[in-house]
């Protein structure tokens, strides 16, 4: 009975930990959206999720731990590498894997614009020290899955340099407007005209520049 106690309690205590840590991840991440990395403090953000400021130091090591974290939570949210290793294992076409991959990055980039992507804006365009860190440990990872599949659906294998410029051709839009999506700039373009709309023909416009690169 005192064994089963013990597990119990154990089993309790584990799961109570990382119910906080992801509390102060998701407190901390809405905040960091509003105010940014420099002007955010673990006091606010251990105030905002209920909890001791020295819950930071336990789960994270440090403020800057803390940071790097939410960096990791905003990439497993952006595009999972989860999802995109299941979907390049599929039986599915290559060129259906790259429309699943564009549809799923529009709408958590641009639809629901939750505090993710906010804070990966800010992070853009005033990068951290830690910003190498994360593209090495979580971008690259997801950076070959896409290169394998984009080099599927243009034939090419993976040292042609025009699988390269094929992907910085085709990601330039959409990372131009994700990080102007929140800018009062887009108000002063001469033509207007919904953002759905526009995005849908950024993605047209990219599958037609895959068909026109393509080897036939």
């Amino acid at each position: 009975m005192t064994r089963n106690l013990s597990h119990n309690t154990n089993t309790s205590t584990r799961e109570d930990g990382r119910e906080t840590r992801a509390a102060i991840i998701e407190w901390a991440g809405r905040i960091l959206a509003r105010k940014g990395y420099a002007k955010t403090t673990s006091k606010e953000i251990c105030q905002a999720a209920g909890v001791n400021q020295a819950a930071v130091n336990y789960h994270f090591g440090n403020r800057d731990g803390l940071y790097i974290a939410v960096l990791e939570e905003v990439h497993n949210y952006l595009l999972n590498i989860d999802m995109l290793t299941t979907l390049n294992h599929s039986a599915l076409l290559p060129r259906q894997k790259l429309e699943i991959i564009l549809d799923t990055f529009i709408e958590l980039g641009f639809q629901k614009n939750d505090w993710h992507v906010r804070v990966w804006i800010n992070e853009l365009l005033q990068p951290s020290p830690f910003i190498g860190q994360i593209i090495s440990r979580k971008g690259w990872p997801k950076f070959y899955i896409l290169r394998d599949i984009l080099c599927a659906v243009l034939g090419h294998d993976k040292d042609n340099i025009q699988t390269y410029s094929a992907y910085m051709s085709l990601i330039a839009p959409f990372f131009l407007l994700f990080i102007s999506q929140n800018s009062p700039i887009i108000e002063y373009l001469p033509v207007s005209c919904p953002r759905e709309e526009f995005i849908k023909q950024l993605k047209e416009n990219a599958l037609l520049l895959l068909d026109t690169l393509a080897k036939k």
